[in-house]
């Protein structure tokens, strides 16, 4: 397995002396959806392609629940889940009701043992 990557040149439109160069920039060979994860998954272990659909989707629903609830949902492995808030500026604390807060966005941070194993990958570079 191996990570594929292609050389971009650096764009500095800041800086009045700007770099010259490259960086690596991941290329993604696309995104694997759930029944393909399923089948994945499957093909290493004894459970059918539909209790793992079955399982991802109440997990799904279930860290959707305890976000709700307020809690934040660590997944062994997996890393954790949380929610962040957005509301209007307002100058008094009594000027802000539950109301006008809402969701801003659901946020993920990789657990440890999981980007330790990413890091481990190796990078090939595309040819063209």
């Amino acid at each position: 397995m191996s990570i594929p990557y292609r050389l971009t040149p650096m764009k500095d439109n800041i800086s009045k002396a700007p770099k010259q160069g490259y960086y690596a920039q991941v290329v993604t060979k696309g995104t694997i959806d759930t029944p393909s994860l399923c089948k994945h998954i499957a093909a290493g272990c004894t459970l059918t392609v539909a209790d793992l659909r079955a399982a991802i989707e109440a997990i799904s629903s279930s860290v959707a629940d305890c976000l709700m609830d307020g809690y934040n949902v660590y997944i062994d492995g997996l890393g954790t889940f949380s929610v962040s808030a957005e509301s209007k500026i307002v100058e008094k604390e009594g000027d802000l009701r539950a109301p006008s807060v809402s969701v801003k966005n659901v946020n993920y941070r990789a657990a440890v043992s999981l980007k330790k194993l990413v890091k481990e990958s190796q990078f090939e570079k595309l040819k063209g």
